[in-house]
């Protein structure tokens, strides 16, 4: 079956218009390597994707792409309350709770609401009729556009909530079944950052040239090997450190999709909420061609 053009342009069709999706995600060892700036970038180079920023507990894509925010939906899960006054033995609930959010002393029943998950254990094996539920909010998720035709889901927890994953599986339902989605994913290599990269068909994995970088690089690379997940590496603001990046990349055979240069302009931009591609348009052609090797390697 021959391909028309890129799989995940709007006008393009695999013959029968049977239309494909692609899922890219885009995510760092460590904060601060620039992996919101590279998923910007991607998403500004190509023009029209769907973008999702699963960085729920700090998102900042919207300072990039400034989305028109259209709609913006509650997040909540259930947390149980006791009828205490009923008399009832709650023991059961606290037995069955796997992460101790429920103690019982004696009649009183403790309740740690940061420790719940809301699974509904305590409704189900709980005396009938002493254990209630009631909804509680963690988090909103922001939907909008940018411009120039980006449809836009940003995830935000709320302040001292834990349930980040909650959020997360909420961004999940509005992911595109065609077309190319872009996940800007959180930093690190915690349960976070695994469930956004479960979905995707390539994970892009930025770093920067520092022995920090490397490390946290090669734990990201153990997590995606894990999950069977193919990935390449963008070396951010290279020319600060030293080549082990890349040495490392090339003795194991990772592909390199492009070094960014450790450039003060680019970091003034940034700090005005401007992208590389405001920089320097030039980009646009850079980060396309990313995707194009993407595309390739996925394909073959």
């Amino acid at each position: 079956m021959k391909q028309k053009g890129l799989m995940w342009a709007p006008t393009s069709v695999w013959e029968g218009e049977v239309e494909v999706k692609l899922i890219i995600s885009v995510a760092s060892g460590k904060g601060g390597t620039g992996k919101t700036t590279i998923a910007c970038n991607l998403a500004l180079a190509v023009g029209y994707c769907q973008f999702l920023d699963y960085d729920v507990e700090a998102p900042n894509s919207s300072f990039f792409l400034k989305p028109q925010i259209k709609n913006i939906q509650k997040v909540s899960i259930k947390h149980p309350y006791f009828l205490t006054d009923t008399g009832a033995d709650f023991r059961k609930c606290a037995e069955f709770c796997h992460y101790n959010a429920v103690a019982v002393v004696g009649k009183e029943v403790i309740f740690f609401p940061e420790l719940c998950h809301g699974c509904g254990g305590c409704l189900l094996v709980g005396p009938p009729g002493a254990v209630r539920e009631k909804e509680v909010a963690v988090g909103v998720i922001k939907k909008g556009a940018a411009k120039p035709n980006i449809d836009y889901y940003m995830g935000d927890l709320n302040p001292g909530s834990m349930r980040t994953v909650s959020v997360q599986a909420a961004l999940d339902s509005y992911i595109s079944d065609q077309g190319l989605v872009i996940m800007d994913c959180p930093p690190g290599t915690s349960c976070s950052m695994v469930f956004a990269v479960k979905d995707c068909d390539y994970c892009i994995l930025v770093t920067e040239p520092t022995p920090y970088g490397l490390n946290d690089l090669v734990l990201s690379i153990d997590v995606l090997k894990d999950l069977k997940k193919p990935f390449g590496v963008i070396i951010n603001r290279d020319g600060i450190g030293d080549e082990e990046v890349e040495k490392y990349c090339n003795e194991k055979s990772i592909k390199i999709l492009e070094k960014i240069p450790d450039d003060t302009e680019i970091a003034r931009h940034y700090s005005r909420g401007e992208t590389i591609i405001d920089y320097d348009p030039a980009y646009t052609s850079k980060f396309v061609n990313i995707l194009k090797e993407i595309e390739k390697e996925i394909m073959t």
